[in-house]
């Protein structure tokens, strides 16, 4: 039987996924190259990170739940976010939004894969200790500090 607080993470991230996923899909094409007001990155290239870090935290939380350890990623979040902005400068609209859908979904899943009694257990990501409730905590708050860029970048 599937937890309360497992159902509860769950839902609030597929839930700001899914608000997330209509907001992208209601951009005037126009809007995809304009650069966001808080760090100049394309919004459509903002979307795709939004992506990636589906990949990422389905990633971290499928390791999480097994008890493997946390996948290493090299330089700052600053680093690797200008690194995607270079690489990625005018990214795919429809796969995007393809990618936006299943990644969240995957995610999902990952995170109702988890067990109630593995919530409080401690991982180490980088140099820092957290508990796998906040590593799922994250991967919501990371859609929402994009939604409100890309949402104060419209001026919507």
């Amino acid at each position: 039987m599937q937890s309360h607080e497992i159902d509860r993470l769950a839902r609030s991230f597929a839930d700001a996924a899914a608000t997330f996923l209509g907001l992208v899909e209601s951009l005037e094409t126009s809007r995809w190259e304009e650069p966001s007001v808080e760090d100049r990155r394309p919004i459509g290239t903002i979307a795709h990170h939004v992506a990636l870090g589906y990949a990422i935290g389905h990633w971290r939380v499928v390791a999480a739940a097994s008890g493997y350890p946390q996948p290493l990623q090299q330089g700052s979040a600053d680093e690797r976010n200008a690194a995607h902005a270079a690489a990625s400068p005018a990214p795919d609209r429809a796969a995007t939004v393809e990618l936006l859908g299943t990644g969240a979904a995957a995610l999902e899943v990952a995170i109702r894969s988890l067990r109630a009694r593995q919530l409080d257990d401690e991982i180490t990501v980088g140099a820092f200790k957290r508990t796998i409730a906040s590593l799922v905590e994250s991967c919501r708050s990371h859609v929402l500090e994009h939604e409100a860029t890309i949402r104060n970048s419209i001026g919507v």
